[in-house]
């Protein structure tokens, strides 16, 4: 190791302007690079157009992945830019290129790049460096320094409780997400029509870590924030699966109950007389609709529930029957909690 740098790796000083091109000395041999990062700040890698194929590691100090992927495949045509901020100030980080392609036997174009300090940055970008959260009533503000900035804010999660995230952005071009250490999206919400400067999204955790993806997609630097609210909502009023139904009496004439999440379910095993028709019918507030499914016991397959699906009928065959509610799956741009109304009536022996 020379002055903290260690053996084989090239230091890198940003820039703006300077571009580097450097020639592969082998399949097997990797490139690698170090550059010390200044505490706060946001660094792009931009692989330009013609660079051959390549995976991509960045490790802090101490030798912990913080960022790997293979973006290109063979020779690219678009540049490719990493995003990295987050990072811990003064401590020498490396970065590995290796060789990769399933086009060629052996590298055909140099490893093409810019390293550039994009200034100071509010949140780091990546799962390692994201910034802690804590759900509360709190506003939360940041902005996007420039294209491709992303916002990474951490969160412990109880399992069985739902969380629910909204924010305002400046403009109509933002992308919001929760997502897991893997990536999978747990709150979607549609930004296609770019239309809103409002968006929210919410989900009910399976326990653990997660992670707010917020990122205002404006194509200029602008001092206008955006501001996001975390809140903890505590446990889902009723259970999603036959076990964890909850249990209503005979002669129930409704219960009122919310669509906590986008892809919520309510469970409910109702007390029925045997040989008794039976009439459910679901009324929700907002602009969602409401479906409700009947599930005869020992099924795990709901019954039909014709043309309305906000009514269904059934005749019941043994001292219980299961009632589901879920709404019409069209991912809403703003999510926001629907109360309903389920109304039960005994239409005795006589079929509808």
């Amino acid at each position: 190791m020379t002055g903290g740098i260690p053996e084989g790796h090239t230091l890198l000083t940003p820039s703006a302007t300077e571009a580097h091109s450097v020639a592969w000395e082998g399949v097997e041999t990797p490139l690698r690079f170090a550059f010390v990062p200044q505490a706060g700040h946001h660094y792009d890698l931009i692989v330009e157009a013609g660079s051959d194929g390549y995976v991509l590691e960045l490790r802090d100090g101490g030798g912990k992945s913080l960022d790997y992927g293979i973006p290109n495949r063979g020779v690219s045509s678009t540049p490719h830019a990493w995003h990295w901020s987050g990072l811990t100030g003064g401590a020498v980080h490396t970065v590995e290129v290796a060789w990769y392609s399933e086009y060629s036997e052996a590298p055909v174009a140099p490893f093409s790049f810019r390293f550039v300090d994009m200034g100071p940055d509010d949140h780091g970008d990546l799962y390692a460096t994201a910034t802690p959260w804590t759900p509360s009533e709190q506003v939360l503000t940041g902005s996007g320094e420039h294209w491709g900035d992303r916002d990474l804010l951490s969160f412990q999660t109880v399992a069985g409780n739902v969380y629910a995230l909204e924010c305002t952005f400046p403009t109509p071009y933002w992308q919001l997400a929760i997502l897991n250490s893997r990536g999978q999206d747990y709150g979607p919400t549609d930004n296609g029509s770019f239309e809103e400067t409002q968006a929210a999204a919410a989900f009910k955790s399976p326990g653990g870590v997660f992670y707010a993806l917020i990122k205002d997609q404006k194509d200029n630097t602008s001092t206008q924030p955006y501001t996001c609210v975390l809140r903890g909502m505590g446990a889902e009023d009723h259970g999603d699966t036959l076990e964890t139904a909850t249990a209503l009496p005979a002669g129930t004439a409704s219960v009122q109950a919310k669509m906590e999440t986008f892809t919520d379910k309510d469970v409910f095993s109702l007390g029925v007389v045997a040989g008794h028709h039976y009439r459910v019918s679901c009324t929700i507030d907002g602009n969602k609709q409401c479906e409700v499914w009947n599930i005869e016991p020992g099924s795990t397959s709901p019954g039909p529930s014709g043309s309305d699906r906000t009514v269904t009928l059934f005749k019941a065959t043994q001292a219980t029957h299961f009632v589901r509610v879920n709404i019409n799956p069209v991912v809403p741009t703003r999510w926001v909690e629907g109360h309903y109304t389920l109304q039960f009536e005994d239409l005795g022996t006589n079929a509808p």
